[in-house]
């Protein structure tokens, strides 16, 4: 057996190899016994048919089968013998030679080898939660928002109404913008949408909200908006639209009260305890978006100390799954899945960094979950479903239906639990070093009956 290594990059090897005829001969011999064996044919005993009716009727198996058997066992020995660890298989071929050999063909992408950075011992930053009066105030206010009615009303629009209206935007050459735009129609035309007055932090067309203030029911009204040169729709950058506005209906927010019966409805005693439960959810709030950013904090050290290649079918692999979750959520959000067909390529071109990094970042975690033995429970993956679903937009259940015979997206599920669960650990741990540190530092400097300091805990964090 001959066999020809060629290295494409670090992390891409092609390998020729050439297998003998006494190889392939006895494997022959082995199928033939093993079809003599099994194979049925009217008018013959089970293992009685002859071997010249065998290799006659069923040639094509017996080759199949000849084929995959010596290419595996060799693509084996290969593997071992030059110490793989095998990312993916991107090549694979058997082919007959003139002289009555097989002449094996595979590349394969390898996993990176690198040394893992001092991931436990990062230092995190570890900002104080606080929680002012005017931050419990726009939370009580959110929640009157919540509750509040809308009564119908025949006056002029004004801030803070809730309107239902029709709008249709128009290029200045005469251009209708849905013409422009028909996979995003929000920016385009709706025949009838609600919006609020006067909101100009709404994902919506800000000058068509702060410009109908003034209007009245079936008023009709052309409003102008410049788009910036940097908006998400490529297609509107730097671009003006006239939209015509007509009114349908005006209906007035009233608030509820901070009355005893408001209290009940939430089921609080009082004001006060409305504000404690008001400032503990913004407590966690705050303590979520700070464990964002800190796992974010921990993704750019490693990105910082990445200094290997990653192979391409691993990045592919990324992209493939950045651009299916994007394209899923928008369909079950309403977008027709053609309207991905014509900016695919753009979508490829967008997220070739994004899916480099991440695939730099997974074979890190991958590396520190099985030096720390790391792995996920029923219930932790039952919570990745939970948290796909809430991404795409869908029920749990939904999914479940959806992915229940897709062994390789479950397997993608299960993979990134795993490495959310790696990520956490290495928070929790440099977390409690920290933690740990600072308390060394306190029992050697500050008399702990004087100290009236944070106690400093960590963010918690479960891992099982």
């Amino acid at each position: 057996m001959k066999s020809e290594i060629k290295s494409i990059s670090s992390v891409r090897k092609e390998a020729t190899v050439v297998i003998a005829k006494d190889i392939i001969q006895n494997e022959e011999n082995s199928a033939l016994q093993s079809f003599v064996r099994d194979v049925k044919i009217p008018g013959f005993r089970k293992g009685k048919v002859p071997l010249a009716l065998i290799k006659s009727r069923y040639a094509k198996e017996l080759q199949e089968q000849v084929d995959k058997t010596v290419a595996s066992r060799v693509f084996d020995d290969i593997v071992k013998e030059n110490n793989w660890e095998i990312f993916s298989l991107t090549k694979f071929d058997v082919k007959n030679t003139l002289d009555g050999e097989k002449e094996l063909n595979f590349i394969v992408d390898l996993k990176p080898t690198f040394e893992l950075f001092d991931y436990k011992n990062i230092e995190i930053e570890q900002p104080a939660i606080a929680i002012n009066d005017e931050d419990i105030t726009k939370a009580i206010e959110q929640i009157r928002n919540h509750y509040a009615n809308y009564k119908e009303v025949k006056r002029p629009i004004q801030r803070g109404d809730f309107v239902r209206f029709q709008y249709e935007g128009t290029l200045d050459d005469g251009t209708k913008a849905i013409d422009l735009v028909p996979q995003t129609p929000i920016w385009a035309e709706q025949k009838n949408t609600w919006t609020e007055a006067g909101n100009e932090n709404s994902h919506e067309i800000n000058a068509i909200t702060v410009g109908i203030e003034g209007m009245e029911i079936d008023g009709e009204k052309d409003i102008e908006m410049e788009f910036p040169t940097d908006f998400d729709v490529t297609e509107l950058q730097g671009k003006k639209v006239i939209y015509h506005i007509k009114i349908f209906e005006i209906r007035e927010k009233i608030l509820p009260e901070l009355d005893d019966a408001f209290f009940e409805k939430l089921k609080v005693k009082d004001l006060d305890e409305l504000k404690t439960q008001a400032t503990a959810e913004l407590e966690n709030r705050k303590l979520q978006i700070l464990r964002f950013e800190q796992r974010e904090s921990i993704v750019q050290k490693m990105l910082d100390t990445a200094f290997f290649e990653v192979p391409e079918s691993a990045i592919q692999y990324e992209q493939i799954y950045i651009i299916r979750s994007l394209v899923e959520q928008k369909i079950h959000g309403g977008i027709a899945a053609e309207i991905f067909q014509d900016s695919k390529d753009k979508l490829v071109e967008d997220t070739q960094e994004l899916s480099r990094d991440r695939a730099k970042v997974n074979f890190i975690l991958e590396k520190i979950a099985e030096q720390e033995k790391i792995t996920i429970s029923e219930a932790e993956m039952n919570q990745m479903v939970i948290q796909e679903a809430s991404m795409l937009g869908i029920a749990p259940n939904q999914l479940i239906e959806e992915i229940k015979n897709n062994q390789e997206r479950i397997r993608e599920l299960q993979r990134r639990a795993v490495f959310g669960k790696t990520l956490d650990f290495i928070l929790l741990t440099n977390l409690r070093r920290s933690d740990s540190k600072e308390e060394n530092v306190s029992s050697t400097t500050v008399n702990p009956a004087e100290d009236t300091s944070s106690d400093g805990s960590a963010v918690p964090i479960n891992i099982e």
